[in-house]
């Protein structure tokens, strides 16, 4: 703010010869100008308050509105998953007679990834050790499925899985991403899964079980990681934790198929 400069006497009038006070012009407050800098050094603190809450706060309601998008997607893939197990009993391509349960997987597999579109849930992922149980969304496609923006809108409600990799057991490696620190963490604590741990997948069309074989780090221009045979299950995350220098990989092999009972069952 600026303060007036105006000269003294100027409010006298020009044949008045009176020395009272009253024709003495008021001197300017001291001070004038720091008090103006408090103003705003106070409207500054109060503003990085406001920042400062919101920034503290993002992981909670980040959290929030991933917890709203697993309720919707769990009522989704209730009816999804009912109305494929009727509609896949008078299917020819999974016909029962002298198939394995790993053969018919794939087959179920391939029948249920016709219907998909990205952002459907295609499983619920469940890991014991760390606590885990979300449900996991069909990613994109083709080239924007290793675009860093491709999927960014769906890893905001849960894991996503790759759309440019297979299906769980129709090849390998299925693989999943998923946020680190945000909407929910939910694959916050990947880096405590040890050699052995089981980790569960349910689907539509099977339950498939995977043993957690070694963990990695490697630079997010890696996508190799994706194309690695030999492994079922490739889960990915930022690390460390906030930065996003580097991915950490879990790396499982399937143990264990098995086909809905409906189909074995008819």
């Amino acid at each position: 703010m600026f303060v007036g400069s105006g000269g003294a006497g100027y409010h006298r009038s020009m044949g008045d010869d009176d020395t009272g006070a009253e024709g003495a012009a008021t001197p300017p407050p001291e001070g004038g100008g720091g008090s103006g800098r408090k103003r705003w050094l106070r409207l500054g603190g109060d503003l990085l308050l406001i920042v400062g809450g919101l920034v503290l706060s993002y992981p909670f309601w980040s959290a929030a509105y991933a917890q709203v998008q697993q309720t919707r997607l769990d009522s989704t893939y209730r009816e999804q998953s009912s109305a494929f197990a009727e509609g896949v009993v008078a299917n020819e391509d999974t016909r029962t007679h002298g198939v394995s349960d790993a053969e018919l997987v794939r087959r179920l597999a391939v029948l249920f990834a016709r219907g998909l579109r990205p952002g459907d849930p295609i499983g619920r992922l469940r890991i014991p050790r760390i606590g885990l149980d979300r449900l996991v969304q069909q990613g994109v496609g083709g080239r924007l499925a290793l675009d860093p923006d491709g999927d960014r809108a769906l890893l905001r409600n849960g894991p996503v899985h790759y759309g440019v990799t297979p299906l769980p057991g129709a090849g390998e490696p299925f693989a999943v991403s998923g946020h680190r620190t945000t909407y929910g963490a939910p694959f916050n604590k990947l880096d405590r899964l040890r050699r052995g741990d089981p980790i569960f997948m349910d689907t539509p069309y099977a339950r498939l079980r995977y043993e957690v074989v070694r963990t990695s780090t490697v630079l997010p221009s890696d996508i190799g990681v994706l194309r690695d045979r030999g492994y079922g299950l490739v889960l990915t995350t930022c690390t460390p934790p906030y930065s996003a220098s580097h991915r950490l990989i879990v790396w499982a092999t399937l143990e264990k198929a098995r086909p809905i009972s409906a189909v074995r069952s008819r």
